[in-house]
């Protein structure tokens, strides 16, 4: 993915612009910015070829799962 797409804000913070003016962040870091550009290619890529999955890390019902109780 081209690095053009990728920038820092003037706070530190990374950021990956997308078609229609918008972006997306804040990221901690340039790796960080650039996995999560590779996911939005892929998903739209999905999208288009018609075999659309959600990527683990962004499923809808990822939230409603409940968590092991920590034992602290």
């Amino acid at each position: 993915m081209t690095s053009e797409r990728i920038y820092q804000a003037d706070d530190e913070s990374w950021f990956f612009a997308i078609r229609g003016n918008q972006s997306r962040g804040p990221f901690i870091s340039y790796v960080d910015a650039e996995h999560a550009l590779d996911l939005h290619v892929q998903t739209c890529q999905h999208r288009i070829s018609g075999t659309f999955r959600w990527p683990r890390s962004w499923h809808p019902l990822r939230s409603l799962r409940r968590s092991a109780p920590r034992h602290t």
